[in-house]
């Protein structure tokens, strides 16, 4: 989320008894921290280890991600953000209240590259002068030099590859094995899917990076989180957590996008960040991208893309966008 930090001065429980007031200056006046996304409205309030998530329009906030309390919905006006007096009241009460922990640093334990297509399946084919090029070769080529450069500087993480070699396993292995990464509760894994492009168009030529479509509908809490939480709260803490994902999926395809951009764009021009609802990033429960390195059916690009040289600046960029993912993530 974006976060913007407000400190201020404390004022009594009942202020605002009667009105509404801006976010901004309830925020400021608990001394808390407001980290607010306006792409899906949605965000928190932070005090120490206390977290009240909230949505723009929704009559509820969430506290601490366990106890769902009944609000009067925030709301906007001329674009600023507005609560009434029953959510200051619930809020300030909740964050006021005595913390007895330290705040969680979450940190990405686990990054899973998925080389696309494989085995029987090549993937986009191009006839160059130099040869055949085939879509699951450069793709894997790419990954390995993303994973290599991942390992090297984050030895302690899990840094895994969907496929090593060339085998096919199928889409629901490669979302499978993203899913099913154990992680801790302060934990978070991210999905980064590698493909070249290819048109019955020559002349079309460039990078895309892609994220799931923000309207796509999709479940990321588990069934035990349900279990846990109960059936009224699990489906609002659903939509909290899928905003969230989609939210830094978006930030990490702009990460990449960037380090494309400035790697290779004066050779193949960026296409843009686009939204899309591929297998792989409608199904991974987390932030996920799936990137096109270009078009191999392009005589100019489909050159560019057979030599080594030029899928290593590739993955160097790739590398570095997740790299500044990964600290924004963690800041």
């Amino acid at each position: 989320m974006l976060a913007l930090s407000v400190t201020g001065f404390l004022v009594a429980p009942n202020a605002w008894a009667a009105d509404s007031i801006s976010m901004l200056e309830f925020t400021q006046s608990i001394k808390a921290q407001l980290s607010y996304d306006p792409l899906t409205q949605t965000g928190y309030l932070s005090k120490e280890d206390r977290f009240v998530l909230f949505s723009v329009g929704a009559p509820f906030i969430a506290l601490n991600w366990t106890e769902l309390k009944k609000v009067g919905a925030p709301r906007l006006e001329d674009g600023a953000l507005v609560v009434p007096a029953d959510f200051i009241r619930e809020a300030q009460g909740f964050l006021n209240g005595k913390s007895t922990n330290k705040p969680t640093n979450y940190a990405i334990a686990a990054i899973l590259v998925d080389p696309g297509h494989g085995g029987k399946d090549t993937g986009a084919i191009a006839d160059l002068d130099s040869g055949r090029l085939l879509e699951k070769d450069i793709t894997l080529e790419v990954s390995k030099r993303v994973v290599q450069l991942l390992k090297e500087r984050y030895p302690d993480r899990k840094i895994m590859l969907t496929r090593d070699d060339d085998s096919y396993p199928t889409l629901e292995d490669r979302v499978n094995m993203a899913n099913s990464t154990a992680l801790k509760p302060d934990e978070a894994i991210i999905y980064v899917s590698i493909h070249a492009n290819a048109s019955f168009n020559k002349n079309a030529k460039g990078f895309e990076v892609w994220y799931l479509n923000p309207e796509y509908r999709r479940t990321v809490v588990d069934a035990n989180t349900v279990k846990e939480k109960g059936d009224d709260i699990a489906p609002i803490l659903n939509a909290m957590l899928e905003e969230e994902f989609t939210t830094e999926s978006i930030i990490l395809a702009r990460n990449v996008y960037d380090r494309l951009s400035a790697a290779v764009g004066k050779q193949s021009p960026g296409r843009g960040i686009r939204a899309e609802e591929w297998f792989v990033v409608r199904n991974a429960k987390m932030p996920s991208i799936l990137i096109e390195m270009g078009f191999i059916t392009n005589p100019e690009e489909g050159q560019l893309l057979s030599q080594s040289g030029y899928l290593r600046k590739i993955g160097d960029a790739i590398y570095n966008g997740i790299v500044d993912f990964i600290a924004y993530f963690e800041r």
